[in-house]
Parts: structure tokens; sequence; C-alpha cells
């Protein structure tokens, strides 16, 4: 890590829970680029040892490229109090939230870090619902979205989309997984159709695509055809026995998986950074 990195915590307005939505990272020059990083359905980011985004976040910085992490709204955080106990964690904190909500929680971050923290061009990176998340937004289909919800847009000026990096986001689930659907936040996703849709009109000036070959949520197929509609699409690299979450190799926990997708990423989110601010 470099001396000059400053480590930031913000707050932005959400829309559920306690009506937080967590932006936290390290920022060490306005001149390089700043990713946004966006966890998954029901997932925590943040900058404590052992997260993923965390992990991320400081693989990310010790490149010299700043780096933000989103943690949504929820009733609660304390997410190792449940220990494996996913289904009780998923319902204390989540239950009642729609992805309409979740949503407003992504624009409202996005609003904030261009508004508030003046960053007018970003690298989004997210995923799995994260990357969806990232799509409806960098397609246009987010203002549908919000107002069938009744939500009102934060988002009064939209950033410049250097790159857009979807990490295990897929257009459909596969058939095993349907039970999941029901859970809060996934039992209102957006149709296919306006998924493939916003594909096809992503403004992000250059789109990447990781893909775990042991993908327990997503087919291939699933997440191949979300990237190859979008109209800047550079490279699809899947990641031969990683799972879903990137958290493991044949089934053997691991972060080598967050380690090969930064050394691949670097070169192309630094190979042109951004004006001095």
């Amino acid at each position: 890590m470099t001396e000059k990195m400053k480590i930031i915590s913000h707050c932005a307005l959400g829309s559920f829970g306690d009506k937080r939505v967590l932006i936290q990272g390290y920022i060490i020059s306005r001149s390089f680029p700043l990713v946004v990083l966006l966890h998954g359905v029901h997932g925590c980011a943040n900058l404590a040892e052992g997260n993923k985004y965390g992990v991320l976040a400081r693989l990310l910085a010790q490149e010299s490229i700043n780096v933000l992490t989103i943690e949504t709204s929820r009733k609660t955080r304390d997410r190792d109090a449940y220990g494996n106990d996913r289904d009780r964690w998923i319902m204390d904190a989540f239950k009642g939230k729609t992805y309409a909500m979740d949503l407003f929680d992504v624009a409202s971050a996005i609003s904030f870090i261009h508004d508030d923290l003046g960053w007018s061009e970003l690298w989004l990176w997210g995923f799995s619902l994260g990357g969806l998340h990232f799509l409806i937004l960098t397609g246009g289909m987010y203002k549908k979205v919000l107002e069938r919800a009744g939500l009102k847009n934060p988002i009064t000026s939209f950033p410049k989309i250097e790159g857009l990096i979807l990490s295990g986001s897929g257009d459909e689930i596969r058939p095993e997984n349907g039970p999941s659907f029901h859970e809060p936040i996934l039992d209102s996703l957006p149709c296919q159709e306006m998924l493939l849709k916003a594909a096809k009109n992503t403004n992000a000036e250059k789109v990447y695509a990781f893909y775990g070959s042991l993908d327990e949520t997503f087919t291939k197929e699933a997440c191949r055809r979300l990237f190859e509609l979008t109209p800047t699409k550079r490279d699809f690299i899947v990641l031969e026995g990683v799972d879903h979450s990137f958290r493991t190799i044949n089934g053997l926990p691991s972060i080598s998986p967050l380690i090969d997708m930064v050394n691949y990423l670097k070169k192309h989110i630094l190979k042109n950074p951004g004006p001095t601010r």
C-alpha cells in the first residue's frame, strides 16, 4: 500500500431497513481510475479482513487503482453472527426488500460517488446480481424499474462509464436453483427481456466478463449471452475450476481467482488513466 493512500468511508441514502448504503474504499490519486465494487444478492462488502471485496479492494489499491465498495441497505449487518445459517440471515436482513429497492440503493451510491465525491468517470465491477444491477443502470432501464416501484430516481447526472466488468452475471438462473426465487430481492427480479435489452444498450465504453467453470448458479451460456449482446464487448474469460462466488478452486478455498481477475484487468484499467481532477 502506498503511504499516500487515503481510506474513506461514506454513507448514501438507502431504501430499506437502516436506510444506509455504505461506501468504503482506498483513494490513491485523482489521476488514476476509480473502480466501484458491488456485491451479489444478500452479500456484504466492506474492508474487513477476509471479506472478498475487502481483499479485492486491497489488491486493486496495490496496483495504484482507486477503489470503492458498495454495501446496500438492510435491517442488520452482523452477518458473522449467523454462522452457516444463511436462510435466517437472509430473512432477518432482507425480508420485505424488493429488487427495485436494491437497485435504488446502487443508483443512490453511484449518484453520491459522482455528485458528492466528484468522480465523473468510473469502472463498474459487479458480481452476480451486482453485475445485473450495473447492466440495468448502464443500459438505461433503471428509470423504468424505479418508476414502476414508485421510487424516485436518485441520479441527476450519470457518470461516464469507462468499463463494465461482470463476474458471474447471467440472464437466466439454472433450473435447479428455482426455489431461490422465493427469497427477498430475488422474488422480484426484472424479466430476462429487460436484462437483454439493457445489455444491448449499455453505455459502458468497454465490457469484460468473468465466468467460473464450476458456477452453480448460472450456466456459461447465460453469462455469455449478456456479454455478447453488449456493443463494446472486449473479452469473456473462463476461470477453470472456479465457483460462482469466485472463492474456491475445485472446491478448495482460495483467493487466486480474485488475484487472477485483478492481474488480467489492471493492464486494461491502467492503460488510459483518467486526467488529474
